[in-house]
């Protein structure tokens, strides 16, 4: 009796714990491997001239890009979508910058029009930031301004290139693994194993360390001029991400923007996000 007692004790724990393994892995993937969102907008649908490109980047990643130019102007912004969207999800946010700046917009790697198989919440995000900062290299800039929606925000602060001049960032997280606590905050007692898991995950499959991949840890040490946009009622990545990040760069300016969800933030300030963005960049590079 005490022989069945065991065996069904044992598979009574081993059985719901593979399948929570599983299903870890599961939405590991699906994270890393997100569903691809190639938007049929391009700059010439504002009525700007470009130069569609292809980039590489350190580690042989086939970049899609699209530059910008502007004939009276010697500086550039790089401009950094969104999770898991791509560049053209950008440009409602950022045209109105190629009357002052060249542009130059690319999907990070496993998005868009892009090559990779594995997207990493920012870690090698940044070999593909410099691969667009290479590209400016080439074309004459010494340096060059980020503008960063939301990932493309928290890869633009993990980026310690020295060509970049300036930060612009809509959104962006704080810190990963706590984006992905409060992304997996209804499991309940079940959030931290599941976080665990999909760290482990990572750690495993991509050589990627979440505990490492954390924006605000970098803020303190960039001295490059910040701009911080948040919506305050933004759900998907909540302003007091922008809040820990202005904490640990005091001279960084943080601007909340009232009603403002996700993506919302320029829609709602009524004009005002245009030229704090454009003056914010025309001082800083």
């Amino acid at each position: 009796m005490n022989s069945w007692a065991f065996k069904i004790g044992w598979r009574l724990i081993a059985y719901p714990a593979l399948l929570f393994a599983a299903l870890s892995f599961l939405f590991f993937w699906l994270y890393s491997h997100p569903k691809r969102y190639p938007g049929a907008l391009h700059p010439g649908a504002f009525g700007l001239k470009y130069e569609p490109l292809k980039l590489t980047t350190s580690d042989g990643v086939e970049l899609d890009a699209w530059f910008v130019p502007n004939a009276k102007s010697k500086k550039a912004v790089v401009v950094c979508h969104g999770y898991p969207m791509d560049k053209s999800d950008v440009l409602g946010l950022t045209e109105y910058l190629s009357a002052d700046f060249n542009l130059l917009y690319f999907d990070f790697r496993a998005t868009g029009r892009s090559r990779g198989f594995f997207a990493t919440g920012g870690a090698r995000e940044t070999r593909d930031i410099d691969a667009a900062l290479k590209f400016l290299g080439s074309r004459g800039f010494a340096g060059a301004g980020l503008f960063g929606f939301s990932m493309g925000g928290a890869a633009a602060l993990l980026s310690e290139n020295p060509a970049v001049k300036a930060r612009a960032l809509d959104a962006p997280y704080a810190d990963l693994g706590g984006q992905l606590n409060y992304i997996f905050a209804g499991w309940g007692a079940l959030r931290a194993p599941l976080v665990a898991l999909l760290k482990g995950w990572s750690l495993l499959v991509l050589g990627v360390n979440v505990n490492s991949v954390s924006p605000v840890r970098n803020a303190a040490a960039l001295a490059a001029p910040l701009l911080l946009i948040h919506g305050e009622e933004d759900t998907a990545v909540p302003p007091g991400n922008s809040r820990a990040i202005k904490a640990a760069a005091p001279a960084a300016e943080l601007w909340l923007i009232p009603r403002a969800g996700h993506g919302e933030t320029r829609l709602l300030s009524g004009g005002e996000y245009e030229k704090r963005v454009t003056a914010f960049f025309n001082k800083s590079l």
